[in-house]
């Protein structure tokens, strides 16, 4: 019996140990994808002043990974900021708004639109059927893979193009 049960624990901390390796694996894909969106997609005149900032609400993981994949990197001329928002009233100046629906702050995607008004924020989200309600760019989990999709109308009302090489890439259902 005890064998049995020092069988099941060990089971359970590998179980355990597996998930957490799984997340920070996805935190560190969606950080470099964060990252790699900023050279393909053309933020106005505008908005290139200053530093770049990166707002990700609630998620240290994907903080973290962001911090660590940008250290010492620009977007163009400017230097990039990381910044954790844990409220979405703290959402203020952000060139792209990380918002992960593992955070139940992340149904209210219409209030961080409406604080976020017209200004040329990059939305990017990880639900399935976020485009729909305005996000720019959704994460998704395909035969265990990390892609995104884009919403090429909510890209275009937030004056953001995108080159022919991240649509390209981009996930369709077909």
């Amino acid at each position: 019996m005890r064998i049995r049960g020092m069988k099941r624990i060990l089971i359970l901390i590998i179980a355990i140990v597996s998930i957490s390796v799984c997340n920070a694996q996805d935190a560190k894909y969606k950080a470099l994808f964060i990252y790699n969106f900023t050279k393909h997609i053309e933020w106005p005149a505008s908005e290139k002043t200053g530093d770049f900032i990166i707002c990700v609400v609630n998620q240290n993981e994907v903080l973290n990974q962001i911090k660590t994949v940008t250290n010492g990197k620009t977007v163009g001329a400017q230097s990039i900021t990381t910044v954790g928002v844990k409220s979405i009233d703290e959402i203020s100046k952000c060139h792209i708004l990380y918002l992960s629906f593992a955070d139940s702050k992340a149904d209210k995607l219409e209030v961080v639109k409406e604080k976020l008004g017209n200004s040329a924020a990059l939305i990017i989200t990880d639900r399935p059927g976020s485009l729909k309600n305005g996000s720019c760019i959704n994460f998704l989990l395909v035969d265990d893979k990390i892609k995104f999709e884009l919403n090429k109308k909510a890209l275009a009302d937030k004056k953001l193009p995108v080159d022919s090489y991240l649509e390209g890439i981009a996930y369709t259902i077909e």
